[in-house]
């Protein structure tokens, strides 16, 4: 019935979609020239205002061919506003009698600038959007939130922008990696610290900047590097002031949440100060996460509802508290020297419970099945301090130095009791573990980047040092009691030991760059880098002393310390082409690794040289400023860890004992990727579709023995042969340009293959898993009174073994969800997030279908909205489940973990906001800035 209801409810929508798309609106066409020369004026922002009060209702641009199109709600009327780079604005009005009529205003022409406008009225316009070079740029005005919404929530409207319920943006198809504040870090490089924490309400512009690398900033020549980022502006007069929030929320079951956040920003300083806690399964500090489920936290119930905050509870497994604050500060001291700086901690505790089904198949005839429970309690602690220091030193020279160190310690229980079945469903052994563990690790790392432009255009030299120390000590006890049952002979093994591990590593590394260049567009670049780290390990394994009860007795089989050194020398030659429509980059790269193991136990070296051959070549074409094709090839070497090189067992798990190789050497990847990004801005359509895959030479893999007692020994070897391929597309689908009932489709699809190579019992094994993801999503907003967001996903996942085609595996996953807000009189809103799961294809117990609904209600409170007052329910139908399931080389386990069950919160939010400027708050419309005057 549940099943029934909901795809009910998505058909109901995709109904109203079409009915809703078929309705006839009155329409504004016409054709924008030049007053002289005749030419078409591409992407010019013509807006609709009200002639009553000049109030922005909607904005187009126009096409390639000097086109544009209005559609127009409800008959009056209204202005129409042409404006573009270097030409007079054109105003003139319209009206409008009645729904289904056209006006046709034909070709219009514009003057360029320079005339006499002393009796002219201007009208300023800001378009919504403009599309600069690696720039879309969109007017923050132009699309409206909550009261006291977060940036999370206006992310949400731009067209080509998705945001999941943890936070991740894609913009375009493309994940963003970091967001700047006015270009400044916030946070480091998280993108939620800025997107959950900052009112959208005092943001200017949107820009979403495909960032090339400090090198190509800094020559001015693309090497094909960018990295997706977002950078907000802040409104002139909100960068004096200051701003925040607090909020304190108790509920059922002892649930709390506590927060508090306070900005000040002065011209080009800004100081962030916040902390908070929770036992709600928030990971960090962030306001949708603390006030709530919603990702808003605003006075209207938050973006999408519960779209954020709730789902988050819902995929961190476990039940965990978290206490956690921070700093943030940037200054520009002067227009050559920036700093900028964060600080930030957590204490964490959480505690898990796990139950699984394992399914070993090193052969037909040798399958073992494993019934896992376990349960776990943890408590981390941890620090993060960086900084980033810029300093122009002259027009030819800067430096750029990033410091950054972290501190971490915690404690760690743990205890796990299985079952090991044979083939024939037999029990061969069956036991329970236990392990209690404290840890320390202190790290530091940094880069001193220097810069020097010389009198020639594209002659550039830099260097860039890096270091870096990092260190850990570890001291655990491991106990364990395991019952082998084989051929009816019994025995059981006991382990009981103290384990000291030491691991410290340093790093030093040096890169050199000169680029000379060859003629107008083309140049050459010569590089150099060096790299050696070193890194030692210690660890000692003690026995229970039966009669004393302490752990002195050394186990000798189990005790080793090596030291390992790596060096690599990497110099390259490329020639880069720059034109107007394209550039590309072709190029080589010349690796020399060296690796020194010293066992100093067994009073061994082992040495190893490898020569890496590298081509390298990047491509990309630019149709116009919207769309673009690019494609790139790259290799790279991957070194071991110290965890693989080790050549002692870790019986921390009796029935799965992995031992370290001092053998392995550096895998090498080759990485292809094509990609094709467009940006209509007439149609405001978005589309990104990317094809890739990589080959690996010596991955490193587990070689796996799983013995006739149920045991398995792993250690991991190089082996050649595995790949993967990857496609992905995305679409972006506005169905309205109604700025007061916007609504949109999106659409991703992905499809990826992994061919992976491992050895189970001395045989080779060849994995393959399919998988094809098909998601829709549609959004839709009614005036000031509703929204909603519908979707769906389809997965569908398959993985073939090679020594075994009776474990090949198929099996479907199906998410549906539906998120609504209703604002109602008086300041109350309420709204709910339902999402329904259908897992299929897997073990017995595990095919689950489940439905999460949550809900709330909230109230604005005092004469400027400053205080909201919310009641919040999570999972209603006490129906919250977490079910995955794991396929790697030679396994499958289906598990379920502890989630965070049914609670019920009472919280209060209190909004600061005092700026120097007057706050420009009002209609919204679609972010014109509407200013009149005289020219004089």
């Amino acid at each position: 019935m549940k099943r029934r209801a909901l795809l009910a409810i998505m058909a109901l929508v995709a109904i109203s979609t079409i009915a809703r798309a078929q309705t006839k609106q009155s329409q504004i066409k016409g054709r924008l020239t030049d007053h002289s020369s005749k030419e078409a004026l591409p992407n010019a922002a013509v807006a609709l205002l009200t002639l009553k009060d000049s109030s922005a209702l909607t904005s187009v641009v126009s096409d390639t061919k000097g086109f544009f199109s209005i559609k127009s709600p409800r008959p009056g009327n209204y202005l129409l506003v042409v404006s573009y780079m270097g030409y007079q604005q054109l105003l003139r009005n319209i009206t409008i009698r009645d729904t289904t009529g056209l006006v046709e205003l034909g070709t219009l022409a514009l003057r360029r600038t320079g005339l006499d406008l002393n009796e002219v009225e201007i009208v300023k316009v800001v378009p919504p959007i403009v599309i600069k070079e690696d720039t879309i740029e969109f007017n923050a005005g132009s699309f409206k939130t909550r009261e006291n919404a977060m940036v999370e929530e206006l992310l949400k409207k731009l067209p080509g922008v998705q945001v999941d319920k943890e936070g991740k943006i894609t913009a375009n198809g493309e994940t963003v990696k970091k967001v700047l504040v006015d270009g400044k870090p916030f946070f480091g490089n998280d993108p939620k610290m800025a997107t959950r924490n900052l009112p959208a309400e005092i943001i200017d512009k949107i820009q979403l900047i495909d960032q090339k690398s400090e090198q190509a900033q800094f020559t001015g020549i693309s090497d094909g590097e960018t990295e997706k980022t977002i950078n907000l502006t802040v409104k002139p007069d909100r960068r004096k002031g200051v701003f925040g929030r607090a909020s304190a929320g108790y509920g059922t079951d002892d649930r709390f949440s506590v927060n508090a956040s306070f900005n000040r920003f002065r011209e080009t300083q800004q100081l962030s100060v916040m902390g908070g806690g929770n036992n709600l399964n928030n990971t960090g500090f962030t306001f949708s996460d603390g006030f709530g489920f919603n990702g808003g936290g605003g006075g209207m119930g938050g973006a999408r509802g519960l779209g954020n905050g709730g789902n988050n509870n819902q995929n961190n497994t476990g039940l965990m508290r978290n206490w956690n604050g921070g700093i943030n500060y940037s200054n520009e001291f002067s227009k050559d020297l920036r700093v900028s700086g964060s600080y930030f901690m957590s204490d964490v505790q959480r505690q898990n419970e796990s139950i699984s089904q394992r399914t070993n198949k090193p052969k037909p005839d040798s399958s073992s099945y494993v019934d896992n429970s376990s349960s776990s309690i943890s408590n981390n602690r941890n620090h993060n301090a960086n900084m980033r220091i810029e300093y122009d030193i002259d027009s030819f020279h800067s430096l750029i130095v990033t410091p950054n160190f972290s501190f971490s310690s915690g404690d760690n229980y743990s205890q796990n009791r299985n079952t090991t079945l044979n083939n024939d469903r037999d029990t061969v052994n069956s036991g329970q573990s236990y392990n209690w563990s404290t840890a320390r690790s202190p790290n530091f790392n940094g880069n001193a980047l220097f810069r020097k432009k010389f009198d020639k255009k594209g002659r550039t030299f830099s260097t860039n040092l890096s270091f870096g120390f990092n260190s850990s000590d570890k001291e655990s006890i491991n106990q364990s009691q395991t019952m082998y049952d084989i051929k009816g002979t019994r025995f059981i093994d006991t382990i009981d030991q103290k384990v000291l591990q030491s691991n410290s590593s340093r790093n030093l590394g040096v890169r050199m760059s000169y680029t000379e260049p060859l003629g107008n567009d083309r140049y050459l670049e010569l590089n150099y880098g060096y790299t050696n780290n070193y890194s030692s390990t210690d660890r000692k394994t003690f026995d229970k002393d039966k009669l004393s009860g302490v752990y002195d007795m050394p186990d000798d089989s189990l005790t080793n310390a090596f030291d390992n050194t790596y060096s690599n020398h990497q110099t390259g030659l490329s020639v880069k082409t720059q034109r107007l429509k394209y550039n590309y980059t072709v190029g080589v790269n010349l690796q020399f690794n060296s690796l020194n193991s010293e066992n100093i136990t067994k009073d061994s070296t082992i040495r190893q040289s490898t020569v890496n051959f590298a081509p390298l070549a990047h491509f990309n074409y630019n149709f116009s400023r919207n769309s673009r094709l690019r494609a790139s090839y790259r290799g790279q070497t991957q070194q071991p860890s110290l965890e693989q090189l080790q050549p002692v067992p870790d019986n921390s798990n009796p029935l799965y004992i992995r031992l370290g190789n001092p053998d392995l050497k550096p895998s090498f990847s080759n990485n292809l990727n094509i990609s094709f990004n467009n940006f209509d801005p007439v149609t405001m359509r978005s589309f990104f579709a990317s094809v890739g895959g990589s080959m690996v030479l010596n991955q490193i893999v587990n070689a796996t023995y799983l013995s006739s007692d149920g045991k398995q020994t792993s250690q991991p070897v190089n082996v050649n042969g595995s790949y993967n391929m990857n496609a992905y597309i995305v679409n972006g689908f506005p169905l309205s340009k109604n700025v007061d009932r916007p609504a949109s489709l999106n659409t991703n699809t992905q499809v990826g293959y992994n061919r992976g190579v491992s050895f189970v019992n001395n045989q080779k094994n060849y994995t393959g898993n399919f998988n094809i993801m098909q998601g829709v999503n549609f959004t839709y907003t009614h005036d000031e009174l509703f929204d909603f967001t519908a979707g769906a996903n389809v997965n569908y996942n398959s993985a073939r073994f090679s020594i075994d085609k009776t474990s090949n595996y198929n099996y479907f996953d199906y998410v549906f969800n539906l998120d609504a807000n209703l604002n109602l009189p008086l300041g109350f809103t309420i709204g709910s997030d339902v999402d329904y799961t259908i897992n299929t294809g897997r073990g017995e117990g595990y095919n689950v279908q489940y439905t999460m609904l949550n809900g709330f209600i909230s109230k604005s409170m005092f004469s400027k909205k400053q205080g909201l007052l919310k009641v919040q329910a999570f999972d209603l139908l006490k129906q919250n489940v977490s079910v995955s399931r794991t396929v790697q080389d030679n396994y499958v386990e289906d598990s379920q973990t502890m989630v965070l069950q049914q609670y019920f919160m009472v919280s209060f939010t209190y909004f600061l906001n005092r700026f120097g400027g007057r706050a420009s708050r009002g209609r919204g419309g679609p972010g014109m800035n509407i200013m009149r005057g005289h020219g004089g």
